[in-house]
């Protein structure tokens, strides 16, 4: 059925295959409507039945077999769409961030299994986690609840103040952490704020959201089991790190959100949760060597699997896979959120000796050059995040929940 729809088309069988596996068939109700809005992470595909579509101008029927029905029934980035089933029918559903995945992989054979060195059990435990994430077989970590109603509220051009208060309120961690972050001086004066509206008015609509989106990803860390309690505090605590630097490093290059940055430096190595969990789960008494080596060859593909099943857009998805892999971005010629965390995350490891001496210096670079920052101290540091030392320590409270 894949090999006559567009455009799960192009994928080779074997890729094909793949997205088989993760898709499942829902049955249509007569008049059962269906929103763009709310079904943006799958490619839907009408396989019985007649519906309804419109975009708010026109309308169209889709029966199925037809020509349109082999194209998916929503387009990508019109949220706008809906469709009314006409008849009883069935639709297929295939994840889109897996689909996207795949498409990439077979464009630019970017993890090809036999271009990496194995060994060993090492060899053993990639292929295997390897085989799962392209199958989709590999547990993702789920969106926090409130995250998904914050992203959900932001795709209405309409959205207010209040509105996103309202879904911030329902939250006490959140809520607490956007009127501690309005009352810091990196938001303003250091004044304190009453309520989480006077927070995002403070903060601004879209900084908030942001904000508000990069302090529910804390639940994400939370380890399933007690074998990975350890690997993921430490990972909780560098990606803490590293989430405050590009937040302060971001503010000082033109043309970079920093409440993105934050975000971004937050789940740069958050491919690394579910090969956590994955190994705890069932090779507990791996060691420490051949662990840490799949993480490092793995973390990259799993992590844009996680970013592009919470629809987190292909930007972010481009920095979780460029996170790790400074030489990715040669020959760029503009600085991007993926420099900034690129330059976060070695700096932090350059300071950071518990893991040994550092292969590059972060000044060194392309990623630093781009972002045009000024040259460290001859102790290797930044000014302007040592400027910044009162601040990071507020933020840092602010994601840590207190």
């Amino acid at each position: 059925m894949l090999a006559g729809l567009h455009p799960v088309s192009d994928l080779d069988p074997e890729k094909r295959i793949s997205l088989a596996q993760r898709g499942h068939f829902d049955d249509l109700r007569y008049n059962q409507r269906i929103d763009a809005s709310q079904e943006n992470r799958w490619l839907l595909y009408l396989v019985d039945g007649s519906v309804r579509l419109s975009n708010g101008q026109e309308e169209i029927t889709i029966a199925a077999g037809s020509a349109r029905a082999h194209q998916p029934l929503f387009s990508k980035g019109n949220l706008h769409e809906r469709a009314v089933a006409l008849t009883r029918g069935r639709l297929l559903r295939l994840d889109r961030g897996l689909f996207e995945v795949l498409q990439r992989q077979e464009q630019q054979s970017g993890y090809e299994i036999e271009e990496i060195d194995l060994n060993g059990t090492e060899s053993t435990l990639f292929v295997e986690l390897y085989e799962a994430c392209s199958s989709g077989k590999i547990e993702l970590p789920a969106l926090p609840d409130v995250a998904l109603k914050i992203q959900a509220a932001m795709k209405d051009p309409d959205v207010d103040i209040r509105r996103l208060a309202g879904i911030v309120s329902a939250d006490i961690a959140i809520a607490g952490g956007l009127v501690q972050a309005a009352g810091s001086a990196v938001y303003g004066t250091g004044n304190p704020v009453r309520s989480v509206r006077d927070a995002i008015v403070r903060i601004g609509l879209t900084a908030s959201r942001r904000l508000a989106m990069t302090i529910a990803m804390q639940r994400v860390f939370r380890p399933s089991s007690s074998v990975i309690n350890q690997r993921m505090q430490e990972l909780w605590q560098r990606s803490l790190h590293v989430s405050v630097l590009s937040f302060v490093i971001a503010r000082s290059v033109k043309g970079i959100d920093a409440e993105q940055a934050l975000l971004a430096g937050l789940l740069n190595e958050v491919g690394t949760i579910p090969i956590l969990d994955y190994v705890g789960k069932r090779y507990p008494d791996v060691s420490v060597e051949e662990l840490d080596a799949t993480i490092s060859k793995l973390q990259g593909i799993v992590g844009e699997l996680v970013v592009r099943s919470w629809n987190l857009g292909p930007e972010m998805a481009l920095v979780i896979r460029d996170a790790g892999n400074p030489e990715r971005r040669q020959g760029a010629d503009k600085a991007d959120l993926s420099d900034v965390v690129i330059v976060a995350r070695n700096y932090h490891s350059n300071l950071d000796r518990s893991a040994g001496e550092p292969d590059e210096p972060f000044y060194a670079l392309p990623s630093f050059a781009r972002l045009g920052l000024e040259p460290p101290a001859e102790d290797g540091t930044l000014s302007i995040v040592e400027n910044a030392e009162d601040e990071i320590r507020e933020m840092m409270a602010v994601l840590h929940g207190g």
